[in-house]
């Protein structure tokens, strides 16, 4: 199975169109749009935890940040995409 067809079975064909508009607005093909989103997400994710083991270092305890989650270009979530963007984030043990 390539890239494209997993994620046509990941995204529900309005949220795949979503991402392929998103995608084609940037000038790149689905699967690299989806492997720059997760690598920004990650990216984000590894910032705040550094940020906020330096908090707890200083203070003793780390604190909760409020976060928002991003949102597409045209205001709408993915809820596809970030269902993805988790399961990369917090992978589950497989026996």
């Amino acid at each position: 199975m390539d890239g494209t067809a997993l994620l046509r079975e990941l995204f529900t064909p309005d949220e795949y169109d979503a991402v392929r508009r998103h995608a084609d607005h940037l000038g790149v093909t689905v699967i690299e749009y989806v492997r720059r989103s997760a690598a920004e997400r990650a990216m984000e994710r590894l910032h705040l935890t550094e940020a906020i083991e330096a908090q707890a270092l200083q203070l003793g305890k780390p604190s909760i940040p409020q976060v928002e989650r991003a949102r597409c270009g045209d205001g709408t979530s993915s809820p596809a995409l970030e269902r993805f963007l988790d399961a990369l984030a917090h992978p589950t043990e497989s026996d």
